[in-house]
Formats: C-alpha cells, sequence, structure tokens
C-alpha cells in the first residue's frame, strides 16, 4: 500500500488593525511610571494582593482596586520560553536571527506575573526560579517599551 501524500498550504492573511481605545486609569498610571522607571502595580484594600500591572478589581476577592504602589524590579523567572520564529508585519512568520526568550515574572512582593522578555543569558542556562532584574531602554518615552527585558540579577 503506498504512503498517502500529504499536501500542506500557507495561507497569507493581512493583520492590519489600528486601535485608538483608551486603556483606562490603571494602564495609564503603569506607563507613565514607566516613563520614569518605576513599575506600579495595583494593591487590593480588602486581601492585600498586588497586581501588575494594575488592575481594577481584585482577581482574588473582587474589591476594587484603586490604591497603586511602586513595586521591586527585581523577581524571579517562573516559567519561559524559547522563540525561533517572528511574525514580521503581522502577516507571516519567518525564522528570527536568533533565539530569544519570553517568560513569566514574578516581581518581589506581587502576586501576579508579568510577561515580558528575557534577555542577557544565553537560552540553554535559564532556570526557573532564576532571579531577574530590570533593564530599561535608554530614553524612556512612557511606553510599554520603556521596560526593555528583564536579565540575570
Amino acid at each position: 500500500m503506498e504512503a498517502e501524500k500529504l499536501e500542506f498550504f500557507n495561507p497569507k492573511v493581512p493583520l492590519d488593525f489600528q486601535y485608538n481605545n483608551r486603556v483606562g486609569i490603571g494602564i495609564e498610571r503603569y506607563l507613565r511610571g514607566l516613563g520614569e522607571r518605576k513599575i506600579l502595580g495595583s494593591k487590593c484594600p480588602q486581601c492585600g494582593k498586588v497586581a501588575v500591572p494594575p488592575r481594577t478589581v481584585c482577581g482574588k476577592c473582587s474589591a476594587t482596586m484603586g490604591e497603586f504602589v511602586e513595586v521591586s524590579q527585581e523577581g524571579t523567572l517562573e516559567n519561559f520560553t524559547v522563540g525561533h520564529v517572528q511574525l514580521v508585519k503581522g502577516q507571516r512568520l519567518e525564522k528570527a536571527e536568533s533565539p530569544y526568550v519570553v517568560g513569566l515574572v514574578r516581581l518581589d512582593g506581587v502576586d501576579s506575573l508579568l510577561l515580558a522578555r528575557i534577555s542577557g543569558v544565553d537560552p540553554s542556562d535559564l532556570k526557573v526560579g532564576m532571579r531577574v532584574k530590570a533593564v530599561w531602554r535608554d530614553e524612556v518615552q512612557g511606553d510599554y517599551a520603556d521596560l526593555d527585558h528583564f536579565q540575570p540579577a
């Protein structure tokens, strides 16, 4: 019996969406903090949980989280993945120039995880539980890219 020939296709779907939405008070404060090289979180007045980025409602007890607190710029790498492809112009996947790492960081004193790039370390040397610290871009502008990446502490 002859092996069945498999056919593959690679559809190109252009993604060109542009939105102009207000991000809300919590994210506005978070972005202003990044522009000052500070990481801000929201603290629950009821159970004391701290979330980064800030949230309006506590995920544990559903209380309104209105207090903003500056949090540590160091934490623990909780999980990570190594990427080998990148999305180019929102339309196609291409091989990345070199492997890159995206990780989940639990900042000291924070109860949530922050998704961030991890750099300054060979991907084969990464370990869950390793200590990391924030690295800022040279000129901050009050946007997400100000917090450039985390690297080993």
